[in-house]
């Protein structure tokens, strides 16, 4: 474990609930057009990735020529409007995933840094309590609590 302190954080109050409200408003703006997949469905689909994207694409041109055969069965001013909606959601994610990812790695470090330094005094308070320093034992059994499989078995000559 490092002692060192990558990452003082502390957001004014008034940015953060600025941020959140510009955000919630802007879920609120596409929350009409967004829908929720259970994770059976979502591994069910096929999945658009950058070359499922090209070839999505370019299927869709072809399909737009008036030359081109095509089974009656298709949609075919539907798979049109699917298509844009992905790329207007594609564009909007392209937007705001960068902060995405550095929110997410801002607070992946800040919550190890608080975990490591409370890891630290965690342990500290366990040897403080075995040594018998008064208040100790109750701060390390509340603490100890997040530990709950970790009970030290007695020598059972195995």
């Amino acid at each position: 474990m490092s002692n060192e302190n990558r990452i003082s954080l502390a957001i004014p109050e008034e940015t953060a609930t600025a941020v959140k409200q510009h955000f919630t408003e802007a879920a609120q703006m596409l929350a009409p057009y967004l829908i929720n997949l259970t994770p059976e469905e979502k591994k069910s689909l096929p999945k658009v990735g950058d070359k499922g994207y090209s070839f999505v694409n370019k299927g869709n041109e072809y399909l737009q020529l008036p030359s081109t055969p095509m089974p009656p069965y298709l949609n075919v001013p539907e798979i049109s409007v699917d298509l844009k909606g992905y790329d207007t959601l594609r564009q909007i994610l392209q937007v705001i995933m960068p902060t995405i990812d550095r929110l997410d790695d801002t607070m992946t470090l800040s919550g190890s840094e608080a975990y490591g330094g409370v890891l630290a005094f965690y342990n500290y308070i366990k040897g403080a309590a075995k040594a018998g320093v008064p208040g100790a034992q109750t701060i390390y059994d509340d603490l100890s609590a997040r530990f709950p499989g970790r009970k030290v078995k007695a020598a059972t000559g195995e």
